[in-house]
């Protein structure tokens, strides 16, 4: 399970979702229709369709990572961008609670929003010709037992995850310590 998110993780990644390049195409153009309708119709246009084009922006931006957290983000974004742009567009700011109830509505949506986009494939990573890394993972150990290093046989040793043998060592003959002959103590000399 953790490899599988590990190699989409790596995957996305390394893929590059042209989404990306569509978000910039979608601000430029957002930006030059706003200059060109604020000419047209006195300027009154120029921030709801800036913000219209920064709230479109952020959502196929946000669609480009490949993440359902992500593009949650982006609809959050997209949400409060829409929202500004209305607001500038009626001119009545109590219109502002509007994105603020959406964004809550959104917010207890969270899981069932990332779980869906996670399912439906929409997300998916392109396949790759390399099989996913392989890790390394221990068998579990309950925790009452405590840590019990792995069995080792007698003369053996553990490295990287592999046994090995010592190397035969030569037979010295001089294994036990000798005993030292006592040594003789000094009398002091006697006084006559």
């Amino acid at each position: 399970m953790y490899e599988d998110r590990y190699y989409r993780r790596q995957m996305r990644r390394r893929y590059r979702n042209p989404l990306g390049g569509l978000a910039v195409g979608i601000f430029i153009i957002g930006l030059a229709f706003a200059f060109y309708f604020s000419k047209t119709f006195g300027g009154n246009l120029f921030l709801p369709i800036l913000f219209a084009g920064l709230a479109f922006c952020s959502l196929f931006g946000s669609a480009s990572s490949g993440d359902p957290k992500g593009l949650y983000g982006g609809l959050q974004g997209f949400t409060w961008l829409m929202g500004l742009a209305l607001c500038f567009l009626i001119g009545f700011w109590p219109w502002i609670l509007l994105p603020v109830v959406v964004s809550i509505i959104l917010a207890a949506l969270y899981s069932p929003i990332t779980t869906g986009m996670n399912n439906t494939g929409f997300m998916a990573v392109p396949p790759s010709n390399q099989p996913p890394p392989q890790q390394y993972q221990q068998p579990y150990q309950q925790y009452q037992q405590g840590y019990q290093p792995p069995p080792q046989a007698p003369g053996t040793y553990q490295e990287g995850g592999q046994q090995y043998q010592y190397p035969p060592q030569p037979k010295q003959e001089h294994d036990q310590p000798q005993e030292q002959p006592p040594q003789q103590q000094e009398m002091p000399p006697q006084q006559q």
